[in-house]
């Protein structure tokens, strides 16, 4: 990946999808991101709770904003409400284009991190332990617990 500075955007969304058409439609969401997303640098993750979307997508700052300027355009979600847009150190999300983040925690207390849509062959797991604090925002975002990050009002964005 290049060596730009790296930018990350976290936003929560409301699915229009029918619920008889979502599975169908998130893996198709997740096939293009992963495909697209990789030749831009830009990896992230997707959660989906309910009727919510969650999603955060990092990169050089550029290229995040002008993808969210295009997802929030998209007719299958509405009510898109920009949570995080600011400067991060590291990736949280270095290993996947475009992960997909389980609703809740496994068993083992690692959230699932995957590369592949359901019906998919299992790929090897990962250590997630870089992007548990950004899941555990995704999912209290997901469900109206988390703070919007501060950054968010003060120019960041």
């Amino acid at each position: 990946m290049a060596d730009t500075p790296l930018f990350r955007l976290v936003y929560r969304s409301q699915l229009t999808v029918p619920p008889e058409e979502r599975r169908a439609e998130l893996a198709s969401i997740l096939d293009a991101s992963r495909s697209k997303n990789s030749a831009r640098e830009v990896t992230g993750a997707l959660l989906v709770w309910q009727d919510y979307v969650v999603q955060t997508l990092e990169g050089e700052e550029a290229t995040v904003r002008a993808l969210y300027e295009k997802i929030a355009k998209d007719s299958r979600h509405e009510a898109v409400t920009l949570l995080e847009a600011e400067p991060v150190e590291s990736r949280a999300f270095a290993r996947w284009s475009m992960a997909r983040v389980s609703d809740n925690d496994q068993p083992s207390g690692m959230p699932s991190l995957s590369n592949r849509n359901d019906g998919d062959p299992p790929e090897p797991s990962h250590d997630t332990r870089e992007a548990d604090p950004v899941v555990s925002a995704m999912r209290g975002y997901a469900q109206g617990t988390s703070q919007v990050s501060p950054h968010v009002g003060r120019g960041v964005v």
